[in-house]
């Protein structure tokens, strides 16, 4: 078994079909799996063992996906990494991982961190300047056999997703050829995914939602999809008419933007189904879709450990304001603090089996065992199930903030807060918000004689971390809650307020 060979089906049964477009870039499945072929023969050459991790830190393009695929046909496992990362953040995933090699964008040289403070790190190539992964695309009409055979059981892990899960720093989740194919055939199954759909995905493909439920999803059905390397409103709206989208999947913020522009509506003429994952959506944003654009928004539960799909809401029956039902043979019960299961219509921690639970996290056993006990995954979200099956979410154990579809650990942003010289002390908590679901927002005590603006504030975090963990709010207040040891109290933290206004 082995993930990459959803490019070498589709291309069987539908070679010359275009299974990716890119701007104005289209392939069909057959020169993506030469590609494919030629990237996996490749790193055979260079020598890459069964097993071995190869980072991955290139925007979504084409390129990003042959090197993914190559990379798992050549046996590897494809460390998958967010080109928003900023260079002391991918330092840190990369010393956890130890890759041993990494394949970058040359728009994103800047940010890699020198080869020499990367242990085992064997050699970083570009896409752009390698003779080799440079012409991969160009030259994929080309002649050329397929790579030797290189065997993987299906429990073997074949990418790494990044993840804090419920809390903490980040931590690679390792998802098998098994978990991810499963995945695929879920997505496809309850989407009723055709070859004649097309798929639009601007969310970034290092993500469960871009990567496994969107790309993999519609390969395994033989669809097209349609890559953006981000959200652009316009260029998004242009494409859903121009290449014919069928298949709109976004997030609740960017539904909720659209909702305020109806007139957008007429872009939408070729979609006939409509999907929102990463945060919870609000039941009155649904029902207002329902109306404007007369779409149902379908959704579902999942996480980076478990592939993506654990409910989907709905094959069959609808129900506003739930995450749907269990999806496949994919078991999901509401359990107490000890593990017991509660009865049916009350609150509890959501705990998840099936053949869609990671391998565990790379290198860390015992939070591996904290998180995987007796088979079932303990997601750290609070949720309940009604008479019908359906899953609601109720809440979060832990402290992890989810902004705009992203997730943001506290601790990280706290971490580069404590580098300013002015700032005493801070608290980051997700505030609820409109358009984010929450907002990042950093409670500082400054330091006697300190005062900085909100502008002064922002540029120092842009140049430190990816941007969607830039707090959109600095509130400036004398004391933090704190228990008797000293401990920050974040719950408390929430609800206190700013001892000043925001800082302008």
């Amino acid at each position: 078994m082995n993930l990459s060979h959803i490019i070498d089906r589709a291309a069987t049964y539908f070679a010359d079909k275009t299974a990716l477009v890119f701007g104005r870039q289209a392939y069909s499945y057959r020169q993506l799996q030469k590609s494919v072929n030629r990237i996996a023969a490749f790193l055979v050459k260079e020598g890459l063992r069964p097993g071995d991790l190869v980072a991955l830190y290139v925007p979504n393009s084409p390129e990003w996906i042959v090197a993914y695929y190559g990379i798992i046909r050549a046996g590897g496992v494809a460390l998958c990494l967010n080109p928003v990362y900023k260079r002391l953040e991918i330092e840190h995933l990369l010393k956890d991982s130890r890759p041993r090699l990494m394949i970058v964008s040359e728009r994103l040289a800047d940010q890699v961190p020198n080869r020499t403070s990367i242990p085992g790190l064997d050699s970083i190539l570009s896409f752009e300047s390698h003779p080799v992964l440079s012409s991969v695309l160009e030259s994929c009409d080309r002649p050329g056999g397929a790579p030797p055979a290189v065997h993987t059981d299906a429990d073997d892990a074949c990418v790494i997703l990044y993840t804090g899960g419920t809390t903490g720093t980040p931590k690679g989740a390792m998802l098998t050829h098994r978990n991810i194919l499963f995945t695929a055939q879920n997505v496809c199954y309850h989407e009723r995914t055709r070859p004649e759909d097309r798929s639009l995905c601007f969310m970034p493909l290092n993500h469960v939602f871009g990567g496994n439920h969107i790309m993999n999803g519609i390969f395994y059905g033989c669809g097209t999809l349609v890559l953006h390397e981000g959200f652009d409103l316009d260029r998004i709206l242009a494409s859903l008419d121009k290449d014919g989208v069928t298949r709109f999947y976004s997030v609740p913020t960017v539904y909720i933007r659209l909702l305020a522009s109806p007139e957008n509506k007429r872009y939408f003429s070729s979609v006939n189904y409509c999907f929102s994952a990463a945060t919870s959506m609000a039941s009155e944003i649904v029902r207002q879709w329902l109306d404007v654009y007369g779409l149902t928004i379908h959704e579902a539960y999942g996480m980076t450990e478990t592939s993506s799909l654990v409910t989907y809401n709905h094959l069959y029956r609808h129900r506003i304001g739930s995450v749907g039902t269990p999806a496949g043979i994919v078991e999901v019960k509401i359990v107490d603090p000890d593990g017991n299961t509660v009865p049916r219509g009350e609150s509890g921690e959501i705990a998840v089996r099936g053949p869609n639970v990671m391998k565990g996290y790379l290198g860390k056993p015992e939070e591996t065992a904290a998180m995987v006990r007796n088979g079932w995954l303990h997601s750290g979200d609070v949720g309940r199930i009604d008479d019908d099956g359906y899953l609601f979410i109720v809440d979060r154990i832990k402290d992890v903030i989810i902004t705009g579809g992203y997730n943001v650990f506290p601790s990280e942003v706290e971490e580069v807060l404590y580098t300013h010289p002015a700032i005493s002390e801070c608290a980051v908590v997700g505030l609820e918000h409109r358009d984010y679901g929450e907002a990042v927002t950093a409670f500082v005590v400054f330091k006697e004689g300190f005062q900085l603006s909100q502008a002064e504030l922002v540029a120092y975090c842009k140049e430190r971390m990816a941007s969607y963990k830039v707090p959109k709010e600095f509130k400036p207040v004398d004391h933090l809650p704190k228990t008797n040891t000293g401990k920050i109290l974040r719950r408390k933290v929430r609800e206190i307020k700013s001892d000043t206004d925001a800082l302008s």
